[in-house]
């Protein structure tokens, strides 16, 4: 993981390598996948919008307690997935390693050829 990282040139548009959380496995190929996310913490939730569920007649009312704490649950299960900036993780299953849809440069993706020690790509995720 530390030669990837002190190799790695970020593509135009990422962050900081220390904004990223960093996650690494080993592809069947035997090349090292690395994903880095921007994570955002459970607590970045923005209080000012409140909880809404939306009903069957497409209104919508505010959440329950316990639904509040599913989405609270939720939320701090989803950071803790997804890591926190500046942290370096090794996953046995390439598999496991999180992932966000679209994104654009808040997800970049590297691949490693340990053979030859050198990064083949590092790109920014797609965008919708």
């Amino acid at each position: 993981m530390d030669a990837i990282e002190a190799a790695v040139e970020l593509p135009a548009g990422a962050k900081a390598l220390d904004d990223y959380s960093r996650d690494y496995a080993l592809r069947p190929d035997g090349k090292v996948i690395g994903i880095f996310v921007t994570p955002r913490p459970a607590e970045a939730r923005d209080s000012e919008y409140g909880c809404d569920v939306i009903i069957e007649d497409g209104e919508s009312r505010p959440c329950t307690e316990a639904e509040e704490a599913e989405t609270a649950a939720f939320d701090k299960a989803m950071a803790d997935n997804l890591g926190q900036a500046g942290q370096s993780r090794w996953f046995e299953d390439h598999r496991e390693l999180p992932t966000i849809l679209d994104g654009g440069c808040g997800m970049v993706e590297i691949i490693f050829d340990p053979q030859l020690q050198r990064i083949e790509s590092a790109q920014c995720n797609g965008e919708a």
